[in-house]
């Protein structure tokens, strides 16, 4: 973690953080101020206060000038020979940059340092550098725990208000293999992005993001849900912005209302480049079959994404498209899998003969 990145970490942190370290900051500035003020303490009372400050100052030119020796030209040397110039300069020509710089210039300084004296104050000005890398090595680890936790407690803090999705009437399906369905559209309105969707879990609230799931799909901002009558119906917690804040609202589906629904077939329509199904469907559930011999089928699952596809669009939709249909073939099946207490259920949706579209 570079000097810049510790920067922006810190200005990023709540306030209390921030406090803690400013501390912290104030602690290695005082403790690289008291090695200075003894420094100077000492060659003051031998009259050279001013060849002291000379030479220090002389020091940030010679900590440049190693930093460039060792770093400049095994940048311009590539493969393993950079390793090894690096490993080289480190133990040689930087120690003769800085130890022979600091004798040299203190010789010529009015008045002047010994030899022991210039070594002194070269030991002791890397003393002073190691002191913030030290602090800085130490404070990597928590810094980056407090980083990954910055995203959490801001979606923590984000206050509640009305869902502002339109919630279209729950339909049920029945499927043979699996039995009753249910499925539920949330419709966005205009002007909506959504930043984050989390999943009620037991207790508590879960983010979704980059993980697979059966439970719901997205279609851009709108969202649809997809579960078995058998199972809890899915709560989800939605994120977006209002005027630059971010707000959050629950949808969790009214189980109750549900027995009242009418059960239909779940019918799809069979094309020759693709299918068309009654709801869209989270893909993490889907395969689709085609032939791969004359007498074979091939179950072809649909988590991975064809070309052109997003996380954000991961539904199979009404005028849902093979991009190799021409090579597949039209396909000949469509396949729902639902996973119940460890069973797996499956319910396999044929092309109805003859193979038409």
């Amino acid at each position: 973690m570079d000097l810049y990145r510790v920067v922006l970490t810190i200005i990023a942190l709540p306030l209390q953080d921030r406090w803690l370290w400013g501390a912290v900051l104030i602690a290695v500035l005082a403790a690289m101020g008291l090695v200075l003020k003894r420094e100077h303490h000492y060659f003051r009372g031998r009259n050279k206060a001013i060849s002291w400050i000379a030479l220090r100052m002389m020091s940030l030119l010679l900590f440049a000038l190693s930093l460039a020796v060792l770093i400049l030209p095994a940048q311009a040397i590539s493969g393993p020979e950079a390793l090894a110039y690096f490993y080289l300069a480190l133990f040689s020509l930087v120690p003769l940059v800085w130890f022979g710089g600091h004798v040299l210039c203190g010789r010529l300084l009015r008045p002047s340092f010994s030899r022991d004296e210039s070594l002194a104050l070269s030991a002791s000005g890397l003393l002073i550098l190691a002191i913030p890398a030290i602090a800085l090595s130490y404070a990597h680890r928590p810094l980056s725990l407090a980083v990954q936790g910055l995203p959490e407690v801001a979606f923590e803090k984000a206050p509640a208000m009305p869902l502002p999705y339109v919630a279209e009437p729950p339909r049920r399906f029945k499927l043979d293999g699996v039995g009753i369905i249910v499925t539920q559209s949330l419709m966005a309105p205009p002007n909506i992005s959504l930043e984050r969707i989390e999943l009620k879990t037991g207790g508590g609230w879960y983010d979704t993001k980059g993980l697979s799931m059966q439970l719901f799909c997205r279609d851009g901002q709108n969202i649809h849900l997809m579960w078995s009558a058998r199972e809890q119906a899915p709560g989800l917690r939605l994120y977006w912005r209002v005027n630059g804040r971010r707000v959050h609202a629950d949808f969790l589906p009214d189980a109750i209302t549900f027995g009242n629904v009418p059960v239909q077939d779940f019918v799809v329509d069979f094309r020759k480049d693709g299918i068309d199904p009654p709801v869209p469907i989270p893909r993490n559930r889907a395969s689709v079959a085609y032939f791969v011999s004359p007498e074979k089928l091939y179950f072809d699952q649909l988590n991975p994404l064809q070309p052109g596809e997003t996380p954000d669009n991961d539904c199979i939709m009404r005028d849902y498209k093979r991009v190799a249909w021409e090579r597949e073939g039209p396909l000949q099946g469509l396949a729902l899998m639902f996973y119940l207490n460890g069973a797996t259920l499956r319910a396999d949706i044929m092309r109805s003969p003859p193979s038409g579209g």
